[in-house]
This record gives structure tokens, sequence and C-alpha cells, in this order.
């Protein structure tokens, strides 16, 4: 069973957590929430037991959802492990083109949504190749092939072995698959 001194702390580690990782200082965090800099110290020490308004506030000003501050991350979380050759069997279907993927891993939370696949896709049933373009980051890498990759208004010759990654508000995907076949893994990351 878990005793209220040791709520009062995760809470206050959650806390303090999220507000690093949106890179507020305690005064900042006070003025948004209209929260004392006192009072978020002394959740954030684990010294206190705030009331349910004062976390709202809190979580508000963070934006993020008030449970999030009663996460237990060292008691729960969520962990992806596929083997070799695995994965959820996943289908892209877009205007004039198909492809299958795995899909290795996929998580989200307040600090936002994660998801790595690996994805093949043949030059003769390549059709029409999609675009994307999205807040967040995408990291590429080519486990074989050769092929054309757009960011924005470049274009990058991936072959066997490369990587690219970028910031995804840029207009991004294969435009051109030269080889019979290209196998590659990706992962993208999106603010929630």
């Amino acid at each position: 069973m878990i005793k209220q001194r040791d709520i009062e702390r995760e809470v206050g580690q959650t806390l303090q957590r999220l507000r690093q990782e949106r890179n507020l200082i305690l005064s900042e965090l006070a003025t948004t929430s209209q929260v004392s800099t006192s009072m978020i110290s002394r959740i954030e020490n684990g010294s206190v037991s705030p009331s349910l308004g004062t976390l709202q506030a809190l979580a508000d000003a963070m934006n993020v959802p008030l449970m999030a501050l009663f996460a237990d991350t060292e008691v729960s979380a969520d962990v992806h492990h596929v083997k070799a050759g695995e994965g959820l069997m996943s289908r892209r279907i877009t205007q004039g083109h198909v492809h299958n993927y795995l899909l290795l891993g996929k998580h989200g939370g307040p600090g936002g949504l994660f998801q790595s696949a690996r994805i093949t896709i043949s030059k003769n049933q390549s059709g029409t190749l999609p675009s994307y373009q999205h807040e967040g980051c995408v990291f590429l890498y080519m486990i074989m092939g050769d092929a054309i990759y757009r960011c924005g208004t470049e274009d990058f010759v991936m072959a066997t072995g490369d990587t690219l990654s970028f910031d995804a508000k840029l207009r991004h995907g294969f435009c051109k698959i030269m080889s019979d076949e290209i196998e590659f893994i990706t992962v993208s990351t999106r603010p929630q």
C-alpha cells in the first residue's frame, strides 16, 4: 500500500519533471497558474499535500491532464519489446499508394507521441508515394535499397546504411524508389 507521504513525494517529483520538460522556472509556472512559488517549491519537495484545485491550476498552466501529476513512473510504464522479425502488421493506404509495415513501438503521454516502424516498399507497387507534414521530428535508417527522400525543397539520395533526421514541419516523403525494393526504419515524434 502506498503511504500518503509517498504519494506527495511522487506528485512533487512528477510536477518538477513536467515543469523542467517545459523549460519553466518556478516563477513562470507561478505566474501562469496563480500558485505561489513557495507553494510550488513545497509541492515539488513533497512537504505539503496540495488541494486538487491547486494541482488542477498547475496542470492547466502546463497544458497536461490532472492525472499526469499522479503518474507513478517507478511503478507503471509502458514497455514494448519486439523480437527480431516481429511487430504489429499494419497497412498504410493513401490515394494511389499502399504499403505494409511492422509497427515496432508506439507511446503517447504528456510528453508527446512516439512511433517507430519497419517499412518495405517495392518499386513496382509504389504508385503515388505519399508525403507527410506534422509537428515533431523524424529519423530514418535505410536497411536496404536506394531511393530519393524529399524534405521541403531538398532531395536526399538514400542508400543502405544512410540515416536522415529532420524537423517534421517540412513536407517530407520518398519521391523516387530506385532499387527494386527499399526497407527502412522510421522513428517519429509529435507533441501532444
